[in-house]
């Protein structure tokens, strides 16, 4: 009995103490402010005191995966805005891995780290429904959409062949001199969850997935459901936008 006891308090000791490190390497990160002491791209940790004056407002991603915005008049902590919310460690783990890969980190009081783009990283492209980046992965889109393909233009017209193996079927495309965008073939038809192989001379064949939404996500919700649905390129566009606006 007392060795069973032990052992009960031994686990009880474990798990609380997992819930623990869990909750302490919870942070909320910063989207949009209008506070100058506040930055965006900053991650603050959950013992971090907030301040944010009347007619001000920060709009962050929460430890939930949620993006809201604070509006002052606002004193309090980061606890306190992330109190009694599940930790979404897939969505926090994409914006610690894309923050730290992303950019310089630099500590700053209140236990904030600064995140700032690199100026030697290639421009990437804007986040959006119905463009498709013509590489290996999962891209999201709006049902109804006029999709297009894009990757980097190049002086002469480029063709490709965009082939649908589950549905037996492949479509001719091409990009225009200059251009980054190619339209979506309309003869070929787009199936939730399909994955189209494209293939062009002189590249490296791509792989992608398409997830057809029906309703979109609102952005209090956007990054939870990009997460979860694996379309991770527009996760990293979406984020990368805020940064951008806000450095």
């Amino acid at each position: 009995m007392l060795a069973f006891r032990c052992a009960l308090m031994l686990l009880t000791g474990l798990i609380g103490g997992a819930v623990t490190a869990t909750a302490a390497a919870a942070q909320i990160y910063v989207m949009e402010s209008t506070v100058p002491a506040i930055r965006v791209g900053s991650a603050l940790d959950l013992s971090a005191a907030v301040s944010i004056p009347a007619g001000s407002h920060i709009r962050a991603v929460l430890p939930s995966g949620k993006t809201q915005t604070i509006k002052g008049p606002y004193e309090g902590t980061v606890a306190d805005l992330a109190k009694g919310q599940p930790v979404n460690e897939g969505v926090l783990a994409s914006l610690k891995n894309l923050l730290r890969t992303g950019g310089a980190t630099q500590n700053t009081a209140g236990a904030t780290r600064s995140i700032t783009r690199p100026a030697d990283k290639p421009s990437r492209a804007a986040f959006s429904w119905s463009a498709i980046p013509v590489a290996n992965g999962t891209v999201c889109v709006e049902k109804g959409a006029k999709l297009a393909l894009i990757r980097p233009a190049s002086p002469n017209a480029e063709r490709a062949t965009i082939v649908d193996p589950a549905g037996n079927n492949q479509a001719a495309l091409q990009w225009e001199p200059g251009s980054d965008t190619a339209a979506w073939p309309p003869t070929l038809t787009l199936r939730n969850d399909g994955t189209y192989d494209v293939l062009s001379a002189g590249r490296e064949p791509r792989r992608i997935t398409l997830r057809v939404l029906d309703q979109l996500p609102n952005e209090d919700n956007l990054l939870i459901e990009l997460n979860r649905l694996g379309c991770s390129s527009q996760f990293e566009a979406w984020v990368r936008g805020k940064l951008a606006v806000g450095n």
